[in-house]
């Protein structure tokens, strides 16, 4: 079985949370959209990449601004791309068999014998083989497979060089928006920050919050992100030197995923970075930290 490329399973991941959120079930996803409900299942368990147009319509429906979902398909589209496509193999170039020289006689040995020149001195005489002619023809065999080795050398570099320029991410389709300071208080998702982050930190605190600490070397930025949280609970994040950012989480039930803070500039190396969690009932404030690599 061929596996899922990990940005296709990224967005299938997002949109099966997307889903979530909206509070539809598959079936009536389907009905308020053009794609069936065994498209959807699909879609969601990342078995098939889903048109944009899909990924537009479960956008709309869950409430979520598109610049992010869009960067994530074109991820997805482009590594879709390179597993379903097959790249010819390069061909090798025949190399013309050398004619053989028909045998007068059965017995005859595959090299003819040299012919005798005699030379007469003195009365002496003496046998001397004559010089061979040029090999011309074997020559040219030589320099034909000579080429055929330096094609494929070539067709290998040029594949080699397309993989690289594909995995370095400049054609992935997407460019931030922002770096460093031009980032304070903008949101991951609008900026295209939070395309491929690293995640700094990823616990559970003591209440069962989720928390993780998120950086984009890209936007010189981070924010950090909560889930299983309840409404009115507090999540604050703040970096050295740098406004801190903070965000309520207002939903009206468990079921949305995740609430995030603002973008916060980061610069330097092995600064501290750090996230607190209030939690509503208790005000209870648990703070976590985590280095800038």
């Amino acid at each position: 079985m061929t596996r899922t490329p990990p940005e296709c399973a990224r967005l299938a991941a997002e949109l099966h949370l997307l889903r979530e959120r909206s509070g539809l079930t598959l079936s009536a996803l389907a009905a308020k959209s053009p794609y069936s409900r065994s498209s959807w299942q699909r879609y969601l368990a990342g078995q098939v990449l889903p048109p944009w147009p899909a990924v537009q319509t479960l956008c709309g429906l869950a409430e979520e601004p598109e610049p992010r979902m869009r960067a994530l398909w074109e991820l997805a589209d482009s590594a879709w791309s390179r597993r379903t496509a097959t790249r010819p193999t390069p061909s090798v170039p025949s190399v013309p068999s050398v004619p053989s020289v028909p045998s007068t006689r059965s017995t005859e040995p595959d090299t003819p014998e040299s012919p005798q020149v005699t030379y007469v001195r003195t009365g002496i005489s003496t046998a001397e083989p004559a010089p061979r002619p040029v090999r011309n023809r074997k020559r040219w065999v030589i320099g034909v497979a000579s080429g055929a080795v330096a094609a494929l050398a070539w067709t290998a570099l040029t594949v080699s060089a397309a993989d690289d320029r594909t995995t370095s991410g400049q054609s992935t389709g997407f460019h931030v928006t922002c770096t460093g300071t031009a980032c304070n208080g903008q949101d991951p998702g609008t900026t295209l920050c939070g395309v491929e982050p690293q995640t700094l930190l990823n616990v559970q605190t003591a209440t069962g919050v989720g928390l993780e600490i998120r950086y984009n070397p890209l936007c010189q930025a981070a924010w950090a992100r909560v889930w299983n949280a309840a409404s009115g609970d507090r999540l604050t994040f703040s970096a050295p030197g740098q406004p801190s950012q903070s965000t309520t989480v207002t939903h009206s039930s468990n079921r949305d995923p995740f609430s995030y803070t603002r973008l916060v500039a980061v610069a330097g190396k092995s600064l501290l970075l750090k996230a607190c969690v209030m939690i509503r009932p208790g005000k209870v404030d648990e703070c976590y930290t985590a280095p800038l690599p």
